[in-house]
């Protein structure tokens, strides 16, 4: 089996994808599950790709997010005992740290006009959570995508139960004035 991985150039941005082998014995490793590592891999992939895109907004960039991800879970497959919630805590953290990239980058960078339109059909939903923070954003995607409770969110995202709680309630209110008229 191989994965890959995008390269990145100096810029951050994507280049080509170049395969990565993978040890044998790792692949073939059964966690307490009773999943393999490739089984995991071919089951979860294109779900995490799913909710990285929509906390990211970038198919690419998700897609790396989703791929690095794996790659840390391989390196530690024997001592995880976890491996879903490994992963998403992987993922929204992964997608964390392309937002902060992707706003330091722009910071930088001198803005030589508006913002683009990729499609012709609006996405009023996508827009509206593009508009919140990066933390609301990856809550909202986990709670309502996901369908995880506030628990395993506060686990996936580092927050305590309560702050998962208010940042639910204030994300929801402010979807609410975003879409509604």
């Amino acid at each position: 089996m191989e994965a890959t991985t995008p390269a990145t150039g100096t810029t951050g941005r994507t280049s080509t994808a170049r395969p990565v082998a993978l040890d044998a014995d790792r692949t073939t490793g059964v966690v307490e599950t009773g999943v393999t590592f490739s089984e995991l891999y071919r089951g979860e992939y294109e779900a995490l790709v799913r909710v990285a895109f929509l906390i990211i907004g970038s198919r690419e960039q998700a897609e790396e997010a989703v791929q690095e991800a794996f790659v840390r879970l391989h390196g530690r497959w024997s001592s995880v005992a976890n491996p879903r919630s490994y992963l998403r805590s992987a993922v929204v953290n992964g997608c964390r740290d392309t937002i902060r990239r992707r706003v330091r980058w722009r910071r930088r960078e001198p803005v030589l006009g508006g913002p683009v339109a990729t499609t012709d059909d609006p996405d009023e939903l996508f827009d509206a959570l593009a508009r919140l923070s990066p933390r609301q954003r990856a809550v909202v995607v986990l709670r309502f995508y996901e369908g995880l409770q506030e628990a395993e969110i506060a686990a996936a995202t580092g927050m305590k139960v309560g702050t998962v709680k208010s940042t639910l309630h204030r994300s929801i209110e402010r979807l609410r004035k975003e879409i509604e008229p």
